[in-house]
């Protein structure tokens, strides 16, 4: 185990502070401002839990602990972002199956520095039983607000969470991660060959992907690099959009990612 890693790994057991009290119906409202050994929070992170059975609180108040005094200074440290000039406050509305409101295959929605959830892909996860429920999903894209336009709307989503994962302490999730990572960049050509609009935005796109997950395995710092070394910018362009990436792929490779690119559908940049 490595130094940082160990030290990720007492980082998750830092207990936070919330002010959650008994439980009634108008007690569902929860903000956590500060956690214990970190102090105040840059951002302030509120959950509603009207909408999920009472049966859940605990889960609720766990949950909201750790996307703010886990997942929030994880994600921080590795995208580099700080969120708190665009978002004072971050809130959680969870919604138990019956009574979610936006319908369709969707389980969770990322909107202007507020996320609402269904309680199966929130606080009902399974999840490691001494860290509780979590999630690393919806909050990346509260980060990713500040990349500018994007080539694919979970672009960086498979380095960046499961790098999460192992810095808040939950190593049988990441190990998944990686084996899903490593699945997915072995049928890669496969996957290419048989291309079909409509999973991802492009070839390009595909081709991206692969780069980032390869350079992930080669070295897990290279998920910060992503982030520092992206330019930013607003184009709506897709070629605009791939070519700012694929620029920062080509930099964290340190000139190797570039001709893998250009061969699998991407533009010369």
């Amino acid at each position: 185990m490595t130094g940082r890693t160990a030290r990720s790994l007492a980082s998750a057991a830092v207990l936070c502070l919330a002010a959650w009290p008994p439980a009634a119906a108008a007690d569902k409202l929860a903000t956590v401002a500060s956690c214990s050994g970190q102090g105040a929070l840059p951002v302030a992170f509120a959950i509603d839990c009207v909408n999920v059975a009472d049966a859940k609180l605990e889960r609720c108040r766990r949950f909201i602990e750790n996307e703010a005094c886990r997942v929030f200074p994880a994600y921080r440290r590795i995208t580099g972002i700080s969120l708190e000039a665009r978002c004072p406050k971050i809130k959680f509305t969870i919604y138990d199956r019956e009574r979610w409101p936006a319908g369709g295959e969707a389980g969770g929605r990322a909107l202007k520095c507020a996320i609402e959830y269904l309680a199966d892909y929130s606080i009902d996860v399974k999840s490691p039983p001494a860290l509780g429920p979590y999630d690393t999903h919806e909050i990346l894209h509260e980060y990713q607000e500040e990349l500018g336009a994007l080539p694919y709307a979970h672009i960086l989503f498979a380095p960046s969470q499961a790098q999460a994962m192992r810095e808040i302490g939950d190593m049988d999730g990441y190990n998944r991660a990686i084996s899903q990572m490593r699945e997915a960049l072995a049928t890669f050509e496969s996957r290419f060959a048989k291309f079909s609009p409509g999973i991802v935005a492009d070839k390009c796109v595909l081709a991206e992907l692969q780069t980032e997950g390869t350079l992930y395995l080669e070295n897990d710092r290279n998920v910060e690099q992503f982030y520092r070394k992206l330019v930013r910018g607003s184009a709506r362009d897709q070629a605009d959009r791939e070519a700012r990436f694929n620029r920062m792929y080509d930099a964290v490779s340190g000139g190797r990612s570039r001709p893998f690119l250009l061969a699998h559908g991407c533009a010369p940049f």
